[in-house]
């Protein structure tokens, strides 16, 4: 019986723009609080916190089955690409309760 899916991405965020830490933290706050408000995401950020041009994000959604994961990725991946940053997804991967044992 499949108890559910769990995605998790790691993304690459490049922020051209960002002439200071407080440029970036804004950036990255904006991102992490449209992924949780428009996908249920939880995001927290990872890696190097000194750049200002670049940041790292961890997003982790579930769905119910692994179709509706991928559906999930899917429009995850698009909205990213309408931001006004460069978003890349390092790698992403679909988990179950079952692996976690």
């Amino acid at each position: 019986m499949d108890r559910g899916f769990v995605a998790i991405a790691e993304l690459e965020v490049r922020l051209p723009g960002s002439a200071s830490l407080k440029d970036r933290r804004s950036a990255l706050a904006r991102l992490r609080s449209g992924l949780a408000e428009r996908f249920g995401a939880s995001v927290c950020e990872v890696g190097d916190r000194d750049t200002p041009q670049r940041g790292a994000l961890l997003v982790a959604c579930a769905q119910q089955t692994q179709a509706g994961c991928d559906d999930h990725l899917q429009r995850l991946e698009r909205w990213l690409d309408e931001r006004d940053v460069t978003v890349g997804i390092v790698q992403a991967r679909m988990v179950t309760p079952e692996d976690l044992e």
